[in-house]
């Protein structure tokens, strides 16, 4: 119960769209005697979201029949109404532009929307579904979102650079014309936090009703198979905690989420020194007594944080070597990240005397000692002790697994494992990482220890 308390505050006063300048937020600023009048509408205020499926010919073979597609759409944006997250939804198909279908706050026009996903009725409403420019989409999107809007988009995220193109060159400048979009928007709402969802759904080919899947060169090929899409989910951070608390994730039909990363607008630490200045400003951690292999002491005044004395076992199967284990409360970003990630040792860097260090190996597991807040814990094993002040950095980087569901090359689909891969994506969420790194969001949060001779 604490900690979905601390969620939902947390969600209610997270920053609205604004320039940080001069170390301050615009929008709501959180004050030490209360919120303004104006500056709490902002706060409170729900986001309109404005959905987007993505109907060009290459989407035809997910609405054919009742799908897995359609069942993970329809109860994604039943669950957000349902939530009370948003009044109002906004329903659009896109291609080449945005077309709109409804903006309704009845969830049987939802149920309409869903029930009309049929290749049929993607082509009746129009645009040029004959290649897809996924930059030129991120671009029309996200010029159309107000400061008070979230955006879902639903796409099988394929690049199509069309017949005697470039493939390469195509794709290089997809990857700048997205870094350039999210720049921008980013400039003009810094707080912005980015989800992107893979799923995966039967893609039915039908050459009698002209249903094909398309490869990079357009060329039409009949395939019925499982077929990896992607909902893509972008706006303000407080309005995206607050969606991803309230919408489980857990929920999704059609097979549910088989991976997810969240691009995250800055360190959460500077959020919460900004935000939450009532709250805990870092997830909680502490050394743990065991497991361990070799020995350390406390000291007399013993903190959770600094150990000394430190020996490796002696004898035993761990003979020559030392380690110590790490308790960490990351519930904040099993919210906003994903245990995937978090369970990744890829994911931290170590750091002794702010130099780098990998002396320490780490292997991360999930908590499962009663009576304690943490959510994870973190080995630390070596056969070289090093002491001095060792910093452990949650640090945000490109997930892996959008490398290994990339597909190089974007021709045979029968190949190489494509069947289950994106052609390109890699690049599309490569220029997503790129905008935010180049504002310096490479570090999510610190766990500062103190190890001694």
């Amino acid at each position: 119960m604490r900690k979905l308390l601390f969620f939902i505050i947390a969600t209610v006063i997270f920053c609205s769209c604004g320039d940080n300048t001069g170390g301050k937020t615009g929008g709501a600023k959180i004050k030490q005697e209360g919120v303004n009048t104006q500056e709490s509408s902002i706060l409170l205020s729900k986001p309109t979201v404005n959905v987007y499926i993505e109907n060009s010919a290459s989407m035809d073979g997910y609405v054919k029949g009742t799908t897995e597609f359609e069942l993970a759409v329809y109860n994604y944006l039943s669950d957000i109404k349902i939530s009370d997250v948003t009044d109002t939804l906004n329903l659009f198909y896109i291609n080449s532009k945005p077309i709109s279908y409804a903006a309704t706050a009845d969830i049987n026009v939802i149920s309409d929307f869903i029930e009309k996903l049929e290749p049929n009725e993607f082509r009746r409403r129009g645009g040029n579904r004959g290649t897809t420019d996924i930059s030129n989409v991120f671009k029309d999107i996200l010029s159309e979102n107000s400061e008070n809007d979230v955006a879902v988009l639903v796409t099988d995220g394929i690049f199509s650079p069309g017949k005697g193109k470039d493939a390469a060159e195509y794709l290089v400048n997809q990857q700048i014309g997205i870094k350039n979009t999210i720049t921008e928007y980013l400039k003009k709402c810094p707080n912005t936090a980015v989800v992107v969802y893979q799923l995966s759904s039967k893609f039915t080919s039908n050459a009698a009703e002209n249903i094909y899947y398309y490869n990079r060169e357009d060329k039409k090929i009949i395939v019925n198979a499982q077929r990896p899409y992607y909902i893509w989910v972008i706006g303000n951070m407080k309005h995206i905690t607050k969606l991803k608390l309230l919408v489980s994730e857990n929920n999704f039909k059609g097979g549910g989420i088989q991976h997810s990363y969240t691009f995250l607008p800055s360190s959460i630490d500077e959020f919460n020194d900004e935000f939450l200045t009532h709250l805990e400003r870092k997830p909680k951690y502490a050394i743990l007594n065991s497991p361990k292999f070799g020995s350390f002491e406390r000291g007399k005044k013993a903190t959770k944080t600094s150990i000394f004395n430190i020996k490796k076992a002696k004898d035993g199967q761990h003979k020559g070597q030392f380690m110590f284990s790490i308790g960490m409360d990351l519930t904040l970003f099993q919210l906003l990240l994903s245990d995937e990630y978090l369970m990744n040792t890829d994911s931290y860097a170590r750091m002794i005397d702010k130099q780098s260090n990998n002396d320490y190996f780490i292997d991360i597991e999930y908590n499962t000692t009663p009576n304690t807040s943490y959510t994870h814990n973190m080995k630390l094993s070596t056969e070289k002790i090093v002491t001095g002040e060792l910093e452990i950095v949650l640090r945000s980087q490109m997930p892996q697994w959008v490398y290994d569901i990339n597909d190089d090359e974007g021709l045979d689909i029968f190949k190489n494992d494509a069947i289950n891969k994106t052609y390109g994506i890699k690049y599309l969420v490569e220029g997503i990482y790129e905008a935010y790194k180049m504002r310096g969001n490479d570090i999510y949060t610190t766990m500062n220890f103190n190890l001694k001779k």
